[in-house]
């Protein structure tokens, strides 16, 4: 009568391990899973957070300074741009330009003038250092004529250029020339040219 005891006993205890060692890899399996599933997370969020580093450091940022004149006076021009890359050679983007002339001719009173434009433009990257650009502007220009007596002329012009940049990280140093189309804009500026400070974020 004993041994159908012990042997009932043996197989109770057999499948009680059994149970528990199936239990334990049932837990193990669920926690390797959140871990995997916590590790698969976090890299999805890594490349989100680089992806989304990369959206950002597809901006920039530039001011311009150009146009320096000292003839009867003085000219100096300041610009603004900002814009979005889409790749690695095309981008858009907005200026803003401001353009002060001081007049200082013998016989007449001083003349003090402000101009001014804003528009869209784009670039084209050639290569690294060299790219084309191209700008449509609305005008708002401070003018004079023949009797010194001033007034204001607004237009729309495009204007197209070339230019280079160079510079490490996200700080960028160069000059770009643009020629503009409209003849009353180029009696400003024939040709205009620019000192550019960008950055990229």
């Amino acid at each position: 009568m004993r041994r159908p005891n012990l042997f009932y006993t043996f197989i109770l205890v057999l499948m009680s391990l059994i149970i528990v060692d199936d239990i334990q890899a049932q837990r193990r399996s669920t926690s390797s899973r959140r871990t995997s599933s916590r590790t698969s997370r976090s890299t999805v969020d890594d490349r989100r957070r680089t992806v989304e580093k990369e959206k950002l450091a597809e901006q920039w940022l530039a001011i311009h300074l150009g146009n320096v004149g000292f003839n009867g006076g003085f000219s100096l021009s300041t610009k603004f741009s900002y814009g979005f890359e889409f790749n690695d050679r095309f981008s858009i983007g907005a200026n803003a330009r401001f353009q002060y002339d001081f007049l200082n001719l013998r016989g007449i009173p001083d003349l003090n003038l402000l101009s001014y434009g804003i528009g869209p433009q784009a670039r084209i990257k050639i290569v690294n250092e060299f790219f084309l650009i191209g700008e449509y502007n609305y005008y708002s220009l401070n003018l004079f004529d023949q009797s010194f007596n001033t007034f204001r002329f607004n237009e729309f012009s495009a204007a197209v250029g070339a230019g280079y940049k160079t510079g490490l990280g996200p700080w960028t140093y160069g000059v770009h020339i643009l020629y503009p189309f409209d003849e009353i804009v180029r009696d400003v500026n024939s040709l205009e040219y620019w000192i550019d400070f960008n950055y990229k974020f």
